[in-house]
């Protein structure tokens, strides 16, 4: 009886975290709104100068 309503609780909170991925994914841009951002970082390290404390190639 315990075990049945633990594993009902877990399964539960599984199916609402993939709600919620879900969600996010299509109606918030998920994807999208990351490309963007891992744009946008590559575009400020390619404008920044190369900083002497930096460990480079």
């Amino acid at each position: 009886m315990i075990l049945q309503r633990i594993i009902a609780v877990i399964f539960l909170l599984f199916v609402i975290c993939f709600i919620a991925i879900v969600i996010e994914e299509s109606f918030l841009g998920g994807r999208r709104r990351r490309k963007l951002e891992r744009e946008f970082r590559a575009r400020i390290e390619s404008a920044r100068p190369d900083e002497p404390g930096e460990a480079g190639p």
